[in-house]
């Protein structure tokens, strides 16, 4: 077994095991390409409006080995469930304190992590509404995967038709890491 050990974090991976693949997701409407500017924090120092969390993981490949350097674009909703996104037509609140897009880098041991606020639900048409979610595009020099990330527990997440839809959703959903004063939700990717 080995156990890689950070300053924040613990993992114990078993040597040799397949990983299975985090499964794809839909882009969406209200993707963008981020600012070559790699940054870990979508809340403006803590101004954004809403809950504060923070969100780790590690890019593994599927043989559970750490990705360095892969290249994460990161978008979400802001609290009221609005996108910073020109084809967001909602009447949706604006909070001008929360980007809502990054671009980070997974360091040597492949771990990432990054501050923002629990993403708001919004509608989609009359009769459904997405649950609240993240999304990642993950790039290295080999493969690229674009997944959406999901708050286990939410009762919502059963009536989205993209996480239902999905074969291995639970793999898409970020589990409370209880160790941290601060929310905090754990989601490796595996490509």
């Amino acid at each position: 077994m080995l156990l890689l050990l950070n300053a924040s974090f613990v993992y114990q991976i078993k040597a040799g095991t397949n990983c299975k693949n985090t499964p794809p997701q839909s882009t969406g409407p209200f993707y963008k390409l981020p600012s070559k500017i790699f940054n870990n924090d979508m809340t403006n120092n803590g101004k954004a409006i809403g809950k504060k969390i923070k969100v780790y993981g590690k890019i593994l490949d599927n043989k559970c080995k750490p990705i360095s350097n892969a290249v994460l674009d990161i978008w979400q909703a802001n609290s009221f469930g609005k996108y910073n996104h020109q084809a967001d037509l909602s009447q949706s609140k604006k909070d001008n304190n929360f980007n809502g897009y990054m671009r980070l880098l997974s360091d040597k041991n492949g771990e990432y992590s990054f501050n923002t606020i629990l993403p708001g639900s919004y509608k989609v048409s009359k009769d459904f509404t997405r649950t609240p979610h993240i999304h990642f595009k993950i790039t290295n020099n080999k493969k690229q995967l674009t997944t959406q990330m999901y708050f286990k527990g939410y009762d919502m997440n059963e009536k989205d038709f993209l996480f239902k839809s999905t074969i291995n959703n639970n793999a898409l959903e970020a589990m409370i890491d209880k160790s941290f004063s601060k929310l905090t939700y754990k989601f490796d990717i595996i490509i």
